[in-house]
């Protein structure tokens, strides 16, 4: 971006913080039916009151576009399928695969579906949103583009974002689950391993590495023993067919050209988040403290717009609401009212199937194919498709060129009636691959939240879930009334083959057979507000507990009711018969996250009551809580190679003074990560302060442990596996594998169910040997690795220990589309790089630890510990009755998008610190920071 553009932004952004700032004669804003306000309190927080309901959501459209504008239009665009007519032509890849999944065609749907009250609100948010626009110049960014138009906005705008929402939320290809177990498959018969054994026992075990249960534990009970069949019977057609393989390897490669879908094909990358809460018996206030904080993708703007929502007057409904809107969207997604807190994570349930169809040429048909469904033709339809894309940088403006089809533009969308889009076709055979979601149906999660903020019971609030169709979260709600509760939510399909009590072929997280057998069952028993059009678990199959007799509980997207356990999501049983199955695989599938806070929890209980400070103290924990788990068995290792007797070359990797000095502090180390650095953020430490020599120690300790467990996996795993060419498990899949190889050495000796071995050193005969020769040389090449040029920009080829600190490599960076100077931190940017030579802002955390900011833990190079997936929020409250709660949040960056705007970055520091503001439901009017009136 030209420095004339950097400096247009800055001043740009001075005068929007003038313009937001102190009190002023009212405004007169058409679409208003009554006089309305904004008042900014101490907290940086906007206050929109209105006389009307009407009036409150256009005052939020209003305030929306406002701050967010671009951010808004980039939202509704990727979703829609229009981005490249925003970005240009690189946007094209994701304009294909969003037209393709049919996110508009689903949100056209569901705002047929939507009741009248909610679609009025859509509407007046519309009309907010287009008031702005009216009578306000468009962002900066439209000028970088070159673009002068923009769109009016419409309720199904902000109907398609909340699609996106819930797509980056649940959708699933089963494509990399499918591709693996064909490698393996085809590899295990030609070597002579068992490749289904490989995928299922050694390196996609759904077992997690920590065993704390939601509903268990707050039951004080272990789960039940499961009622079903142990291992699924596998029936015709459980192998991989090799077309449909190519398939999915080109969707696959397909979808990894779209930011927006990164959750979908790298599942480091799904949003995730921790919620957990304690009740009132059990808190030095006697009020039940809720805690949460969503793990998204950490962007400039933020995912979140804080706000507070209230309708005041002679004929006002009881509204008065503050929490984390969602700009383009009306209401809060997460908060409190006079009555309640609430608050969310992700549960990942299974509520997509991928299906090979047989596609045969059918004159009769729209689209001349038809598919083919227990022997008999079904039409395939056709949904006509033009791709525009802009043009930015040629000196014209409002520039969009109609994109022509060929070389991967397809003319039209292809539709399976019975299951969804096309997303892969290849004409020489016939075979298709296409989706089913959930997601595309008329569904109704606006409904949801529109009555939650309105909700004054914890029984109230479970009213409105059943409202939350797809998106499955968990969530936590207290009421001032002193009752604590955790729901699911979601509609879950009941598949025919699991309601029959089998596995038909592959099971659900593996491309199926489309051709009968598989389906999704038609609804026969409706449930109470159900969308969907086929047979959903009813609410009460789903996990959820209300006043815990445990007096608390905690989810990390962890599995809720403990069906993975034993390795085999499979063998529950409905009421009623059937296989239960919620998911194959929970977003942290580790169990790494809801471990550490459960233990926080006892810890404290423990000692004494629950205080609102110590639920803040557990959501900063930054305990690698896996390095407890694995770093006994390295230094096992180190110790029985000093003992007399020990195989020489175990006695030589011992015997480096550098192995020796890292596990002597790998020893001593408390397992926390900070930064180390003075221009580090850690938990307490703002940057600028200098670290103490405990945080220093553990900062080096962290970095070595963090370059062990990579060299580790790329000595087991990833060379027996990825070295033979095969696909290698995904972060948290790799965790699992790697504590099951150790913690099942003494039974296995290091070999796979498989019948592979993990740890191998030709030449040694004692597989304990041939284990801790790895576990120490991962060592030795970890201390290589960085004194090595790679890590020059971090550590200056440095062999001593002491500079290894952990911010050198642990960043956050929070990105956007249009680089500097709009990413933070970067050149031009009101927050500029503090590490010279290196992106990011070093922050204390890690891989699952509570305050996640993660990265792949096969991390080789120092940006590659770049973390751009954090906490988007941490909401703590604490719920009393008349509107007392005590509740404090925060967020990375601020509310406006633009560099110097009002509030821009203005909680990115307290973020950083772990810091966080009070949230109040009434603006004070003496401590407020500025008043904007405005009048019809």
């Amino acid at each position: 971006m030209s420095r004339h553009l950097i400096a247009l932004v800055v001043s740009l952004g001075a005068s929007l913080a003038q313009a937001h700032g102190t009190e002023a004669q009212a405004v007169q804003l058409a679409g208003l039916s009554a006089p309305a306000q904004l008042v900014r309190d101490r907290s940086g927080i906007l206050h929109v009151e209105a006389r009307t309901e009407a009036d409150l959501w256009f005052m939020q459209g209003y305030v929306h576009a406002r701050d967010r504008l671009f951010q808004m239009d980039e939202f509704r665009r990727t979703a829609s399928g229009t981005l490249a007519e925003l970005l240009g032509t690189g946007a094209l890849a994701s304009d294909v695969q969003m037209r393709t999944l049919g996110l508009r065609r689903a949100a056209q749907r569901s705002l047929a579906a939507l009741s009248p009250d909610a679609v009025a609100a859509l509407e007046a948010y519309a009309r907010g949103v287009n008031a702005y626009v009216s009578t306000q110049p468009l962002p900066v960014q439209y000028r970088a583009l070159e673009l002068t138009q923009f769109a009016p906005w419409t309720p199904l705008d902000s109907v398609v974002i909340g699609k996106l929402f819930a797509a980056q939320l649940s959708l699933e290809t089963d494509v990399d689950n499918t591709l693996a177990l064909a490698a393996y498959q085809k590899a295990g018969a030609l070597a002579g391993f068992d490749g289904k054994a490989l995928f299922f026992d050694d390196l996609n075990r759904v077992a997690p590495l920590d065993t704390a249960v939601t509903v268990p534990d707050a039951q004080q009970r272990r789960p039940r023993p499961h009622a079903g069949p142990g291992r699924p019977r596998w029936g015709h057609g459980a192998d991989v067919d090799d077309v449909a393989a190519r398939l999915a390897q080109r969707w696959r490669e397909q979808l990894r050209d779209v930011p927006a879908l990164r959750g979908i094909t790298q599942r480091d990358h799904r949003a995730g988040s921790n919620l957990w809460a304690v009740s009132a018996r059990f808190t030095d206030s006697g009020r039940p403290l809720i805690a949460n904080d969503k793990h998204l993708q950490i962007t400039a703007p933020g995912v979140w717009y804080p706000i507070a929502l209230a309708v005041s007057g002679p004929r006002a409904t009881a509204l008065r609401v503050v929490g984390d809107s969602f700009a383009g969207v009306p209401a809060v997604l997460g908060g409190y009212n006079a009555h309640l807190a609430w608050g969310s994570t992700n549960s990942l349930f299974d509520v997509t199937d991928t299906y090979q169809e047989q596609l045969v040429p059918d004159a009769t048909s729209p689209s001349g194919l038809a598919s083919l469904y227990k022997g008999q033709r079904e039409a395939v339809i056709p949904v006509p498709e033009v791709y525009r894309a802009n043009r930015p940088g040629d000196g014209q403006p409002d520039n969009l060129v109609t994109v022509p089809p060929g070389n991967g533009i397809p003319a039209a969308t292809l539709i399976v009636p019975r299951h969804g889009p096309v997303v892969q076709f290849d004409a020489a055979t016939g075979k298709a691959l296409s989706l089913q979601w959930a997601g595309a149906g008329p569904t109704r999660e606006l409904e949801a939240f529109l009555r939650i903020v309105r909700a004054g019971t914890v029984d109230e609030f479970k009213a409105a879930l059943q409202f939350f169709d797809v998106g499955a979260q968990n969530w936590v709600v207290a009421d001032s009334r002193g009752d604590l509760g955790y729901f699911t939510s979601g509609e879950v399909p009941v598949r025919e083959d699991l309601q029959a009590g089998i596995v038909n072929g592959l099971p659900p997280h593996f491309i199926r057979n489309g051709q009968g057998g598989n389906e999704w069952l038609p609804v026969r028993n409706p449930q109470p507000q159900q969308a969907l059009p086929w047979e959903v678990l009813p609410f009460a199959e789903l996990p959820q507990i209300i006043n815990p007799p445990a007096g608390f509980f905690a989810n990390g997207n962890n599995d809720p009711i403990g069906v993975t356990l034993d390795n085999n999501p499979f063998n529950e049983t409905r009421p009623g018969g059937g296989i239960y199955y919620l998911s194959f695989n929970f977003n942290d599938s580790t169990g790494l996250r809801a471990g550490q806070i459960t233990a926080r929890i006892k810890d404290v209980l423990s000692r004494r009551r629950m205080r609102f400070e110590d639920m803040q103290s557990i959501q900063a924990d930054s305990t690698l809580r896996d390095a407890k788990l694995f770093l006994p068995h390295l230094l096992n290792a180190f110790d029985r190679a000093g003992r007399p007797g020990a195989l020489p070359a175990l006695a030589a990797l011992a015997a480096q003074p550098g192995v020796a000095e890292a596990a002597g502090r790998l020893r001593r180390w408390d397992f926390t990560s900070p930064t180390g650095l003075t221009e580090g953020w850690d938990a307490g430490k703002p940057a600028g302060e200098r670290p103490d020599g405990d945080n220093v120690r553990a900062s080096v300790a962290a970095t070595l442990y963090n370059l062990w467990r990579s060299r580790f996996a790329a000595n087991t795993i990833d060379r027996v596996v990825g070295g033979a060419g095969l696909p290698v498990p995904d972060s948290g899949n790799l965790m699992i594998a790697l504590g099951h190889l150790l913690q099942s050495f003494p039974q296995q000796q290091g070999r796979g169910a498989s019948g592979l071995d993990f740890f191998p050193v030709p030449g040694v005969a004692a597989a304990e040997d041939r284990r801790d020769l790895v576990l120490l040389q991962s060592l030795a090449d970890a201390l290589a690795l960085a004194a090595s040029d790679a890590f020059k920009p971090a550590f200056g080829n440095s062999t001593n220990q002491a500079d290894y600190r952990w911010g050198k490599l642990h960043r956050v960076e929070l990105k956007s589309n249009l680089g500097a100077p709009f990413t933070i931190p970067s050149v031009g940017n009101p927050f500029p790089p503090p590490l010279p030579g290196q992106a990011g802002i070093p922050m204390d955390g890690g891989f699952q630890n509570v305050d996640v900011a993660g990265f792949d833990p096969r991390a080789a190079t120092p940006d590659a510990f770049i973390s751009r997936h954090a906490a988007s929020q941490r909401l703590v409250a604490q719920v009393a009755p008349w509107g007392t709660s005590r509740v404090e949040n925060v967020w990375p960056g601020g509310l406006s998008e633009q560099p110097g705007g009002a509030g821009y970055s203005r909680y990115l520091k307290a973020w950083l610190a772990n810091d966080a503001v009070p949230l109040r439901l009434d603006a004070d009017r003496w401590g407020a920071e500025g008043v904007e009136r405005f009048r019809p």
